[in-house]
């Protein structure tokens, strides 16, 4: 998958630890690891307590080593900085709007948003010819995978096909339009499947 996020303010157990918490519930497939960068409101014991509940591994980036999360770093440009730009969102009004525009976005990308990917590099003196696979969104990806189970899997593809990318891609022109001061809109889209509140493969391993 492309992205699942939620935007916090700064107090974990308000915030991140239910931010955590609606990211893996939302995740298709079981998640094993949490992954970092070196900022301190990640790098604390309340996240290291969550994780070893959980039975998830935590490994952070090298300090000042960018490119140890270089292809986050490129999913936030295309899929944050790009769309609700370079702005200071930090206010309970502006992480409501900013969680609601994610929200939207992040069904648009993942199941509405073909991309192709590099699947050959050649070279021929100083040109790079590249080629790439079949367009397919994320979920398609995911689910051809084999990394969602076989009995989620029907669930998302119909799921899938319930959505209406016009009507998603209209909700976030609206919402990118109206700004964090605009006029209240459906903070939620069409909603994903459901298997439980909180991560399930420590309770699944048991």
């Amino acid at each position: 998958m492309e992205q699942t996020r939620r935007q916090a303010c700064s107090i974990w157990e308000t915030s991140l630890e239910a931010a955590l918490r609606r990211i893996l519930a939302a995740w298709p497939y079981d998640v094993w690891g949490i992954h970092s960068d070196n900022g301190s409101e990640f790098i604390n014991n309340h996240l290291t307590r969550f994780a070893k509940a959980r039975d998830l591994s935590f490994t952070r980036s090298r300090p000042y080593h960018k490119n140890d999360n270089a292809h986050v770093e490129q999913k936030n440009r295309f899929l944050m900085r790009e769309i609700v730009g370079y702005e200071r969102y930090d206010t309970p009004e502006h992480v409501s709007w900013l969680n609601t525009v994610y929200a939207w976005l992040d069904v648009y990308a993942n199941a509405c948003l073909p991309m192709r990917k590099v699947v050959r590099k050649t070279r021929e003196g100083a040109r790079v010819h590249k080629r790439y696979d079949i367009a397919r969104t994320p979920l398609q990806r995911a689910l051809e995978s084999g990394v969602i189970t076989e009995d989620r899997q029907q669930p998302w593809a119909d799921w899938a096909s319930s959505l209406n990318p016009l009507q998603l891609r209209r909700q976030l022109v609206t919402l990118l339009a109206q700004g964090p001061e605009g006029a209240n809109v459906t903070p939620v889209p069409v909603p994903t499947p459901v298997w439980t509140t909180d991560q399930t493969r420590h309770s699944q391993a048991h």
